[in-house]
């Protein structure tokens, strides 16, 4: 005898006492299809809120977590100036994973990146409101001659404390100035030209001159891989990039330098996109948390990287303690690329940019070296022959943002603390051959390169 069947209240599921059966799998469904929808708001809802931080947050926050794992075609958009070495392959000939193995890649990379960048945010957040700064200098104070008397108390006590160390073992002599006329900027100028030797490390000096070094260095100087040049730019990294609408003008140059781990995609109207040099520092070098060996900025046009060495810039002696361990990540982009151009700066060149600037101060300063700043517009100098720099100087758009890129701020990215930045820029202040508009407009330096110098003997 047939049972006569029973009609099925869906909604027994969720009446108590709960009793789950065949008939609740629809609820099942439903739950698991809530919680992975709840997953994607949370997600995209924390990008939005890292967003809601900045200006730029947004843009800032989602190439932070996606970086790394983008294909290689979404990368920076620069020109490369480098011809394909032997064996070299460009980004669509790079084999790719399996389309399940990618995917699965790529969703790892992004929850840690996503990690990553919610630690940081974080930290960001405590820095940013442990070191908020003063009003900016009133722009005419930057025509005037500059000393730590503009800095404000918390830099005063910071300036002070980098003048009583000497990490370096800098000499009480080094740099002192013995009756030396105030230089006008054109004596200036040639002063520079014949004080400094702007070269970078080949293969037989001093101690990469051993057998394991063999093939490692390159084997001409940056000088002869490029050529001469003709009009150079200069790109700083300051904040106060943003806004200024000078992208074009920047790459219409036949040569663009940048620093460290500065972007272009999503600056494009400000900053442009081409970058034929890219200045790096030691400590990006050796950070983690920088990506240097993976990120595909640094695999793009020439690196040039320096390491802060001990007075006066021998080389066996950073070669046994440089400040940072540069060598070997120096050595594994030399083997991953050895098509890529990749150069030492030789440790004196800081040292001799450092008496100028001392010399040209009326007071002691830091005793450290000077900026990637000063040092990438000595480079082009030796290099171009006209070189414009944007906004080492500031322009009237100045801002305690330090970098256009990121939202930290502090006095300091602008007027110094560990660098003698503040004499660093009075020293290119009085060289400067632009006009004031320029700068003031623009935040733009004109000077002549070293070929285009006319320089006497007595100068």
């Amino acid at each position: 005898m047939r049972r006569p069947s029973r009609s099925v209240d869906p909604w027994h599921c969720l009446r108590l006492p709960r009793r789950w059966g065949r008939g609740c799998v629809w609820l099942s469904f439903v739950l698991l299809c809530l919680a992975m929808v709840y997953l994607i708001c949370l997600q995209l809802g924390l990008v939005l809120h890292l967003g809601h931080r900045g200006g730029r947050g947004l843009s800032i926050s989602l190439a932070a977590v996606f970086r790394g794992i983008q294909p290689p075609h979404l990368g920076n958009r620069t020109l490369q100036p480098l011809p394909a070495g032997p064996g070299s392959r460009t980004s669509d000939s790079v084999p790719r994973p399996s389309s399940w193995g990618s995917f699965l890649s790529r969703g790892r990379s992004f929850w840690q990146r996503l990690v990553e960048v919610l630690i940081g945010s974080r930290r960001h957040r405590k820095a940013f409101q442990s070191s908020l700064p003063a009003q900016p200098l009133p722009w005419p104070v930057w025509q005037k001659e500059l000393s730590s008397r503009v800095l404000g108390p918390r830099l005063q006590q910071v300036f002070r404390n980098y003048q009583a160390m000497n990490k370096y073992h800098v000499p009480p002599e080094a740099g002192a100035r013995q009756g030396v006329p105030r230089l006008t900027g054109m004596e200036l100028l040639c002063h520079l030209k014949a004080r400094v030797d702007v070269t970078t490390l080949v293969g037989d000096e001093g101690p990469f001159a051993a057998p394991e070094w063999a093939g490692v260095l390159p084997q001409r100087s940056l000088a002869e891989d490029l050529g001469p040049l003709e009009r150079c730019a200069v790109v700083s990294s300051a904040g106060s990039m943003l806004g200024s609408g000078l992208g074009k003008e920047i790459d219409s140059h036949d040569a663009v330098l940048r620093f460290n781990g500065a972007p272009t995609m999503g600056y494009e109207r400000d900053v442009g996109t081409k970058t034929i040099l890219r200045l790096v520092n030691s400590q990006l070098m050796a950070s983690s948390e920088q990506h240097f060996l993976n990120s595909l900025l640094y695999t793009q046009g020439v690196l040039v990287a320096w390491d802060p060495a001990p007075y006066p810039g021998d080389l066996q002696e950073w070669y046994e303690a440089p400040d940072y361990p540069l060598f070997g990540p120096f050595r594994t982009v030399r083997s991953r690329r050895p098509w890529q151009l990749f150069h030492l700066l030789h440790p004196r060149l800081q040292w001799q940019l450092w008496e100028l600037v001392q010399e040209g101060a009326s007071e002691q300063v830091q005793r450290n070296p000077p900026s990637s700043g000063l040092l990438g517009t000595v480079l082009m100098m030796s290099l171009c022959d006209i070189v414009h720099v944007y906004e080492f100087l500031p322009s009237r758009r100045q801002t305690h943002q330090c970098h256009y890129y990121q939202t930290f701020s502090d006095d300091a990215c602008t007027l110094g603390a560990y660098h003698p930045l503040l004499f660093e820029k009075e020293l290119v202040r009085r060289m400067n051959q632009g006009s004031q508009e320029d700068l003031a407009q623009r935040g733009r330096v004109t000077l002549p390169g070293f070929r285009a110098l006319n320089c006497t003997e007595d100068e």
